[in-house]
């Protein structure tokens, strides 16, 4: 990566706080490892579990929208710095007080809006980077994001039975808050000086950002679905448990590769012709996944989704900072980002309709809808 002018801190560094920042409160996916024993164990009703997760993603989600303004305002690092704050303080209440309000005070208030904070901050850093590379720095920061949960997840089988959920999280707390004050120390400290060098003269035109909005929305829904579906999707086209336990895992782990594999591509294949991809497999990996056809096709096809699920993840942010700007990119991307939170509305919406008992999966069908929608966005894009 390029090097930056005295004073300014370099592409790497504000890689390496979006990625760090990240990868502590990109640790929120995996409550649900823990939300069992955390619901049991405060009294609070069934069902606590999931609904404090959605929560969390409705305060992340409303937090991201007030990004733009905030960055401008008090700069990367004290935003970071509110973060680190939010997240230790909302994880250890959730750790240490044993009462049913806890987990929705803790995680869906507190952690939730830590993420919007921290995810905000991050991708804007990323967007920083010069074009050239703006790729590579997207994918690695949103890739962390989605690197914390999976490392729970090796770790969480093996340690919460030894020591217990309320000691997992009190030092969850400690690292959480820890990462992201690292983060903030890295990140640079003035209030939005950077932006104002790299102003821009006209206004986003509203077709862009819609264009934008749609990308995502369209291009992010079929993942959502597979993801919240991948069992009995998995169970219906004939896999035994370990293959379908399988499948679960080979979609998480494209998630992840085509996080940060897509982005290094578009450096060199250009943006849109990355996401054009992306959307072409998602596409191609569902029809197969709609079909009766041999368990190693079944298994490719989870693959395929991750990937491409994760690549539009990755894509989408850099694109929307060549689209906009630097100075532009955190309000408009606070938008855009809206556009994930409603193509998750469609996973239970479809959830049972993509399935069939006979091993077919035509519901899956419905989602050439919004990859169409998604394609025509990008045709808007491409000629603008």
């Amino acid at each position: 990566m390029t090097r930056a002018p005295a004073g300014r801190p370099g592409p790497a560094r504000l890689v390496a706080a979006g990625a760090v920042a990240n990868l502590a409160v990109g640790t929120l996916f995996a409550w649900s490892l823990v939300a069992p024993r955390v619901v049991a164990d405060a009294g609070a009703p069934r069902g606590t579990g999931p609904a404090v997760f959605a929560l969390a993603l409705a305060v992340f989600t409303v937090v991201l929208l007030g990004v733009g303004r905030w960055l401008a305002r008090v700069g990367p690092r004290r935003l970071l710095a509110a973060a680190a704050l939010a997240a230790g303080s909302g994880i250890g209440v959730t750790a240490a007080v044993q009462r049913p309000e806890a987990p929705w005070l803790g995680v869906g208030l507190l952690f939730g809006a830590a993420n919007g904070l921290a995810y905000g901050v991050a991708v804007a850093l990323a967007a920083r980077v010069p074009a050239a590379r703006r790729g590579t720095a997207s994918g690695l920061v949103v890739g962390a994001y989605a690197a914390g949960p999976v490392l729970l997840g090796l770790l969480a089988p093996r340690v919460l039975p030894a020591v217990g959920w309320r000691t997992c999280l009190a030092v969850l707390a400690v690292l959480v808050a820890g990462l992201v004050g690292l983060a903030a120390a890295l990140a640079p400290g003035g209030a939005g000086g950077e932006q104002r060098r790299d102003r821009v003269e006209e206004p986003v035109p509203g077709t862009t950002v819609a264009a934008l909005w749609v990308l995502f929305a369209g291009g992010a829904a079929p993942g959502l679905v597979v993801f919240a579906t991948a069992a009995p999707l998995a169970s219906a086209a004939g896999l035994g448990p370990g293959a379908a336990g399988a499948a679960v895992s080979l979609l998480a782990a494209g998630n992840l590769a085509g996080r940060l594999g897509a982005g290094w591509w578009s450096d060199r294949a250009g943006r849109l012709p990355a996401l054009a991809t992306a959307l072409a497999a998602t596409a191609g990996a569902l029809a197969g996944l709609a079909s009766r056809v041999a368990p190693a096709v079944v298994l490719t096809g989870f693959l395929v989704v991750g990937l491409a699920y994760g690549a539009v993840s990755a894509l989408v942010p850099a694109a929307t900072a060549d689209r906009v700007g630097v100075r532009a990119f955190p309000a408009v991307y606070g938008r855009v980002f809206t556009a994930w939170g409603c193509a998750g509305l469609l996973a239970p919406l479809l959830a049972a309709r993509v399935t069939d008992a006979d091993g077919a999966q035509p519901g899956l069908l419905l989602l050439a809808v919004p990859l169409a929608l998604a394609a025509a966005a990008l045709s808007v894009l491409a000629r603008r």
